[in-house]
């Protein structure tokens, strides 16, 4: 099981084109959904849209079977639902998420794991180069 977590302060103006979005996966697109994230292999999605003092983050967390079945899912799946889906993703990131999902890749900068006996320690390999998801 992976996971795909992202954070990124949203494009400038695309904070409502987000909760429409939402809205719209949600409430008029609910089993295209499902179906959708039953092919892609996705067991868990959760989008954010996280008030700061100064503007708003958007937290997105992904979990899956397999990261590269999930990007060859958003690329190649031909139904209209997954069509529209990746139109409304490449607008409102200007990215292309299947990008992220080829190969994630990031330096993990510490780790912390809590012991049975209450102290906190240091995970193994807290600090290393180029580590996957």
């Amino acid at each position: 099981m992976a996971q795909l977590q992202i954070a990124f302060l949203p494009r400038q103006g695309t904070q409502e084109r987000w909760r429409r979005f939402c809205q719209e996966v949600a409430e008029l697109r609910p089993e295209q959904f499902a179906t959708f994230c039953r092919q892609a292999g996705l067991s868990r999605v959760q989008i954010q849209l996280l008030q700061l003092l100064h503007g708003e983050l958007l937290l997105v967390a992904v979990q899956m079977q397999e990261p590269q079945q999930t990007g060859e899912a958003l690329a190649i799946s031909q139904s209209p639902f997954a069509h529209w889906m990746r139109e409304q993703l490449q607008g409102l990131l200007g990215w292309n998420l299947q990008e992220v999902l080829a190969e994630p890749q990031c330096d993990l900068l510490l780790a912390w794991q809590r012991e049975g006996d209450g102290d906190w320690t240091a995970t193994e390999n807290t600090v290393r180069q180029r580590s996957n998801y």
